[in-house]
């Protein structure tokens, strides 16, 4: 989308915003750069940053960068990375997206009472890959902005929880072995910084172990998005997205993800290359939470937040135990 006039000051405040986001990132890690976004986000969007002057760019910003950030996600993985897993974490990884999809899918239409799209984005988001998937998955199913922004709110603070609580209970969990810690936090927690963020208060190792696992949870971002698509479509949820005689429309940047994927595990590429893709993917995610937290208002949280916290609490916590009990079965 081109950037007009009125969006500057937005898209502006948007990116200061994210710096700071990840200058504070260095003294509060157990947070990360998304979380502290977010968060100021809501309070900024709330009390200074409410005016028209800034609704446009920041609009802007919190939809546009992350398309090119999950695009660059490409670079920062290959085919080769499920082979470092093996077999059994493939398998458990499989399983627990797959598991983690179907139940979130059941508690959103049965528990929860949430729109077919709202529980489809929080199943992308604990399943795959935070704000990320949420972002892929959207437009795919005709989702709203409230929808979206609401779903990427509570996966994110469901992430904080998350990021608080595993590095004490984990070793009571799985034991004290890298690898099942590793598998543990990589195959639960949403975002990658979060991921992270949670394996670096356990020990270096195991944030390797993690970052393995969670980049088989991004290989498989795409199959999740064409997989609700074709739901979107089987539901008619959206008659101007999801229509059977046209097929699925798959967003450019997933696309673009699947080739350049493919290309990095066929060709070596420079490492300033794929370090600079995982900098500037890394950021996008940033600025785009830092938009989703501007754009988020306190009545739109008022109106759902309560019910949606619990769903996503509720989900960290289904996730864990999932989690535990294949790592158990599949690897001891």
């Amino acid at each position: 989308m081109r950037i007009k006039i009125n969006m500057i000051n937005g898209i502006i405040a948007t990116v200061i915003l994210s710096f700071i986001a990840k200058i504070l990132a260095l003294w509060l890690p157990f947070l990360g750069a998304e979380a502290i976004a977010m968060l100021l986000g809501i309070i900024l969007g709330n009390t200074v940053l409410t005016g028209d002057t800034w609704a446009p760019g920041i609009k802007w910003a919190e939809k546009f960068p992350i398309e090119i950030g999950i695009a660059l996600m490409g670079l920062t993985v290959t085919l080769r990375t499920i082979e470092k897993l093996g077999i059994n974490g493939l398998v458990f990884i499989l399983i627990q997206m797959t598991l983690t999809i179907v139940i979130v899918l059941w508690l959103g239409g049965r528990l929860f009472k949430v729109s077919k799209q709202s529980a489809m984005l929080m199943g992308a988001g604990n399943a795959v890959c935070g704000s990320s998937a949420i972002a892929s998955v959207s437009p795919a199913i005709g989702a709203t902005d409230d929808q979206r922004r609401t779903a990427v709110a509570t996966v994110s603070l469901t992430g904080v929880v998350l990021l608080l609580v595993l590095p004490v209970i984990g070793p009571y969990l799985v034991g004290n072995n890298n690898l099942l810690l590793g598998a543990l936090v990589g195959g639960v927690v949403q975002s990658v910084g979060q991921v992270v963020g949670t394996a670096a208060l356990i020990n270096p190792t195991v944030v390797t172990y993690a970052t393995l696992f969670k980049m088989l949870r991004i290989i498989l971002l795409t199959v999740v998005v064409l997989i609700f698509a074709k739901m979107a479509q089987k539901n008619n949820i959206d008659s101007s997205v999801a229509k059977p005689s046209k097929g699925i429309k798959i967003p450019w940047f997933i696309i673009v993800f699947v080739i350049l994927l493919c290309v990095n595990s066929v060709i070596s590429l420079p490492h300033i290359l794929n370090n600079s893709a995982k900098s500037i993917s890394s950021f996008t995610g940033v600025v785009n939470l830092a938009g989703i937290g501007l754009n988020l208002k306190i009545a739109t949280i008022k109106k759902s937040g309560g019910k949606f916290l619990a769903y996503g609490l509720v989900t960290g916590a289904i996730q864990v135990i999932l989690s535990v009990i294949l790592i158990h079965i599949l690897f001891n």
